[in-house]
């Protein structure tokens, strides 16, 4: 382990940056996840992914999709839609 010894302006200056960083990180996702309706209609769905309306009911009848059915009402959990959305992500690869 090794011990560093530094001013208390630089401690905080230090954390400050850290902070600024982290909150860089992760506040987009958290006003995303507060804001966002909890359940998205099938037209909503469509404007949000640019899916035809066929994709959707291909997506949705092959159980690819998690919905809510009640009736003829048919609801998409948001954050169920967003995970299956992040299950496609393929990662940039990094250049040398």
């Amino acid at each position: 382990m090794e011990t560093i010894i530094c001013t208390r302006a630089a401690l905080r200056e230090l954390l400050s940056e850290e902070l600024a960083q982290t909150l860089y990180e992760v506040l987009p996702e958290a006003v995303r996840r507060a804001t966002a309706k909890p359940f998205l209609t099938k037209r909503e769905l469509m404007e949000l992914t640019g899916w035809s309306s066929r994709q959707v009911e291909y997506k949705k009848s092959r159980r690819e999709l998690p919905h809510i059915k009640r009736g003829r009402l048919v609801l998409f959990p948001t954050e169920d839609v967003f995970a299956y959305l992040e299950e496609g992500r393929i990662p940039a690869r990094k250049s040398s």
